[in-house]
């Protein structure tokens, strides 16, 4: 804002103290109707360092102004940015346009004049032209005054495009997924060459039996609950093992026995009679079962006994 103040002050005053002949038709119009002024902010400037130029044109009520978008400019000079143009006032008529400019070389430069069109309203004949004088622009350089042969380099890319860094970071995942791979199925392939074991009938009912003991511990069975199950897996027990005959109680099978008739005593008092006294409950009860199938069956991989 405050160079935009400044700007339009130094326009100003340039244009009170010039005006610019204009010719409509091969005839000239009367200074006093038309004024242009141009005026370089600020005038010295350092090589690649930016400046304002900015135009003032004021003009009667009845013509049109039009800046140009692109300014003409020689190879030193180089415009950046698009054209600002403000409101033309209309109790004065004029009219304001700022170019943004930068200079590449050191010295004194000429910045040819700006041509302004100025149209007939409404649009009668051919527009007149305004070639609007611009000041000297003095370029500064920051290097030392011996400095010869140097020039202006290229801008170096905001990213080097070297592939190294690409090549060895795709290496390096290829390798990780390659292991990854390698050790899922190696170990996929090792657990397909165990052999699976098979439990016989025997051990599977001692599985369920060591279910039963720890769903009790758990507080997830009740007395008859647990009698009812205990009887279901040694009746299973039987049938698969002797051939045991639906109707065929679990009893018959003590064989003299006491501690297997006492576990099932308790189990009979806890399921008919909710009975749960004189014995040692459901764990000893699961014992007595386990030990009473072990002694009917050689347990798998059990080593010799010695002489």
């Amino acid at each position: 804002m405050r160079i935009l103040t400044a700007a339009a002050g130094a326009l100003g005053a340039a244009l009170l103290g010039a005006s610019i002949p204009a010719t409509v038709h091969g005839q000239a119009s009367p200074p006093s109707q038309v004024r242009a002024a141009a005026a370089l902010l600020p005038d010295t400037v350092l090589v690649g360092q930016p400046f304002r130029l900015g135009v003032t044109v004021q003009a009667p009520r009845g013509l049109r102004i039009r800046f140009p978008g692109a300014l003409e400019l020689t190879d030193d000079l180089e415009q950046v940015g698009a054209v600002e143009l403000g409101h033309r006032r209309p109790r004065t008529g004029v009219m304001r346009a700022y170019y943004r400019v930068v200079a590449w070389t050191a010295g004194e430069h000429s910045v040819p004049p700006i041509h302004v069109k100025l149209y007939a309203d409404p649009a009668v004949g051919d527009p007149l032209d305004l070639a609007v004088a611009v000041p000297p622009l003095i370029v500064r350089t920051v290097l030392p005054a011996d400095a010869r042969g140097l020039e202006l380099r290229q801008g170096l890319p905001f990213l080097d495009p070297s592939p190294f860094p690409w090549i060895a970071l795709l290496l390096l995942i290829a390798i990780l997924v390659g292991l990854w791979a390698y050790y899922r199925y190696r170990k996929r392939d090792e657990t397909a060459d165990e052999a699976v074991r098979v439990l016989t009938l025997w051990e599977s009912a001692l599985e369920e039996l060591r279910a039963l003991a720890e769903e009790w511990r758990t507080g997830r069975l009740t007395p008859d609950a647990f009698g009812d199950r205990l009887e279901g897996i040694l009746w299973g027990y039987l049938a698969a093992t002797d051939g045991w005959v639906p109707g065929r109680p679990v009893r018959a099978a003590v064989n003299g026995d006491r501690r297997f008739a006492r576990a099932l005593d308790y189990s009979a008092r806890v399921r008919f009679a909710r009975l749960e006294g004189g014995y040692g409950g459901p764990i000893e009860a699961t014992d007595a079962c386990e030990a009473w199938i072990l002694s009917r069956h050689e347990p798998a991989g059990a080593p010799e006994e010695g002489p």
